[in-house]
């Protein structure tokens, strides 16, 4: 558990940078009222495709603010931690397909911002790959996110903002969870798998073995070698 921890911290390293990049301009637009938000993704329109890059960076207000900040922070720091050699792949595909789909579906005349598209892309993402491989630690990863982020199935409708009274994404939500679905699929067999019942981590040297070790006799067994001439063996 201590070491579960302690990899989970150094996991978060990164993600931590990323998001105090996105406190900064969230700080950095309400001291020197930049209006940074018209930046943000505009769906069928040539102008806000500046949006597939600045869009996670800005935030209406604090609350929309912090709402996402756990989420993705969490999410990545999983993503940093059981999927080292895909994070990049799995995070920078994800953002751009998200934005991509947004900007296809978003209705137009719209402005949407908020990294909470890449929330949803993120927590597909570890919940879709950890169905499919039951791995035990994957499964606790989603299942803690989806307890902090309880709206997550409910956000993908429209209904969902009028009943909160809040103008929310919900097509925003929608493309982040086609594409964490989509990429959960695609790199099922990477990352972390399910383990066996009958493997131990002690033991993943013995994969080098030829044969499986019941087949080994035990330290006590004795073996007689017989020969026999080969003149014998001609009669």
């Amino acid at each position: 558990m201590f070491n579960f921890i302690l990899k989970l911290i150094d996991s978060l390293v990164w993600p931590l940078v990323v998001l105090v990049f996105i406190w900064l301009v969230f700080f950095v637009d309400l001291r020197f009222n930049l209006h940074l938000n018209q930046f943000g993704m505009q769906p069928k329109t040539l102008n806000g495709l500046i949006g597939i890059f600045s869009m996670p960076f800005l935030h209406g207000d604090f609350d929309h603010l912090f709402s996402n900040s756990i989420p993705l922070l969490l999410s990545l720091g999983f993503i940093f931690q059981y999927f080292p050699e895909q994070k990049l792949k799995i995070i920078g595909l994800s953002a751009l397909l998200t934005s991509i789909l947004l900007w296809i579906i978003g209705e137009k005349g719209s402005n949407h911002i908020g990294a909470s598209g890449l929330v949803y892309a993120y927590i597909f993402f570890l919940v879709t790959h950890a169905f499919f491989t039951r791995n035990k630690e994957t499964l606790a990863a989603a299942f803690v996110l989806i307890f902090l982020y309880g709206s997550l199935i409910y956000g993908i409708f429209p209904e969902y903002g009028k009943i909160i009274g809040k103008n929310i994404s919900w097509e925003g939500h929608l493309a982040g969870a086609i594409s964490g679905v989509l990429f959960g699929i695609i790199f099922r067999k990477q990352g972390p798998q399910q383990r066996m019942f009958f493997e131990d981590e002690d033991d993943e040297d013995e994969d080098d073995n030829e044969f499986p070790y019941w087949m080994y006799p035990d330290e006590d067994t004795i073996i007689h070698y017989h020969y026999k001439d080969s003149k014998q063996e001609d009669d």
